[in-house]
């Protein structure tokens, strides 16, 4: 998918979402993101505050979501991902390996993935790797 469909088609996704947003989506969610985010080793202070400010101009698609929790936790992620990348991202996938066999959750999770990876309308191959990771430990095959 060109980026403009993956973020039309990750967006349609969340709309369609309703429930409640627990914890462990939040994570996986902002696991999802973080990777995305570092794949090309570098993560500038604005690129946070660029993704976080997305987040919250589509605020209506993202009903139930804690926006400073989910900032506070892909914070966290991306901090363990730069300091320690392998560690961190072993710890990114088992968060978001914990949407595993919730083809829903794991739909929201992929979806929110293709958002990052859209969000400046380029997919690095870094980037890329970044999504198949992110499917993997989802269970899921890679939508290219």
């Amino acid at each position: 998918m060109v980026p403009d469909e993956s973020m039309a088609y990750a967006m349609a996704t969340w709309a369609r979402f309703n429930a409640d947003v627990s914890d462990d989506l939040l994570r996986a969610l902002s696991a999802a993101f973080a990777l995305v985010a570092v794949a090309d080793g570098e993560l500038a202070e604005s690129e946070v505050d660029e993704f976080v400010d997305l987040l919250r101009r589509k605020a209506d698609v993202f009903a139930g979501i804690d926006f400073h929790e989910l900032e506070r936790a892909f914070r966290d992620l991306t901090d363990s991902l730069i300091a320690d990348p392998e560690q961190g991202r072993v710890r990114a996938c088992e968060c978001i390996a914990r949407m595993k066999g919730d083809a829903d959750k794991c739909e929201l999770v992929r979806s929110g993935a293709a958002i990052a990876l859209a969000a400046d309308g380029l997919v690095r191959a870094p980037e890329q790797a970044a999504m198949q990771d992110i499917c993997a430990a989802l269970g899921l095959e890679t939508v290219t």
